[in-house]
């Protein structure tokens, strides 16, 4: 236990329900991801969800914390069973007919992920892209798009408080963890599965 006495500055007790700069910036975040989810096309998720399952297997694609965000993913879609492989990983194997990509990129314009799209439609992949540009050059591509626009809190289009991206990101983690728990509870998948699939290794 620490003596106050020798730490005249210490609080004595912990005030829970100040809000100060961090409890405003807390509520601004919450308010801006759960405008960008609400106002997320449920068919389009559904067809995410059907296209991941149509697949022989699932490839994910991103650049930065775009790429942070999908490689999450992918690791719950290979806890779910699924024959998953992110690009860049040395592993990763040739893609081909039958498979589906998924691409995530705010700007929709990302050259790497642009590049990679390109040749996995060449191979003759599928292309599911999440992104908050629905007339790039990325999303013109695809196969099937998730729009993931960014909001204020009080919901106006492109006016985010935070910088530029973030919140995309933000939204973006969340909508594949809704994904996640979306086939959880309709494909039946058992979560002891799940968790013997988890990583030994660490």
């Amino acid at each position: 236990m620490v003596d106050q006495s020798k730490h005249p500055s210490a609080p004595s007790k912990v005030v829970i329900g100040t809000d100060g700069p961090f409890g405003t910036a807390r509520r601004i975040i919450a308010r801006e991801v759960d405008a960008l989810l609400s106002t997320t096309d449920e068919s389009s998720a559904q067809a995410l969800v059907d296209a991941v399952y149509a697949a022989n297997r699932v490839f994910t694609v991103g650049a930065g914390r775009s790429k942070l965000v999908v490689d999450a993913f992918a690791m719950r879609l290979m806890h779910l069973g699924l024959d998953v492989h992110v690009v860049s990983d040395v592993t990763t194997p040739a893609v081909g007919e039958g498979d589906l990509l998924i691409a995530c990129s705010g700007s929709g314009e990302t050259p790497t992920v642009l590049a990679v799209a390109e040749a996995a439609s060449r191979a003759g992949a599928r292309l599911a892209v999440v992104t908050a540009a629905v007339d790039s050059r990325l999303a013109n591509r695809a196969d099937v798009v998730v729009l993931l626009r960014e909001y204020s809190q009080d919901r106006i289009p492109e006016a985010s408080t935070q910088f530029i991206g973030t919140l995309f990101e933000q939204g973006a983690f969340v909508f594949f963890d809704c994904l996640v728990m979306v086939i959880e509870t309709t494909r039946g998948v058992d979560p002891d599965g799940m968790f013997a699939r988890h990583t030994n290794l660490e």
